[in-house]
């Protein structure tokens, strides 16, 4: 199964009504946790293909364009962010666990 297909367990957070259904359906911390860390591994996953695709995108591109740097960059701080997101799973498990 793809990862990205929409079936019933995919919801539409960019609408704040099931966002904020999604939040107040949780009975404990835990659970608030076990949500945050699903929506954590969606992010990580959505911004490693986007890495991956810019990456493929930069070696087609010769180092004197101008956006041959931009993506670097872009690709540099996306990088920044995915390592602060494991980072931040790594904590949510810890906290799941205990």
């Amino acid at each position: 199964m793809h990862p990205f297909q929409n079936n019933e367990n995919n919801r539409n957070f960019s609408d704040p009504l099931v966002r904020h259904a999604y939040v107040e359906d949780t009975q404990n911390c835990k659970a608030l946790w076990q949500k945050e860390l699903d929506v954590n591994k969606g992010e990580q996953q959505l911004l490693s293909k986007r890495i991956s695709l810019m990456k493929s995108f930069v070696n087609d591109l010769p180092s004197s364009d101008p956006q041959y740097h931009m993506l670097c960059s872009q690709i540099k701080m996306d990088q920044v962010e995915l390592d602060e997101l494991q980072f931040r799973e790594n904590l949510l498990i810890q906290k799941i666990s205990n």
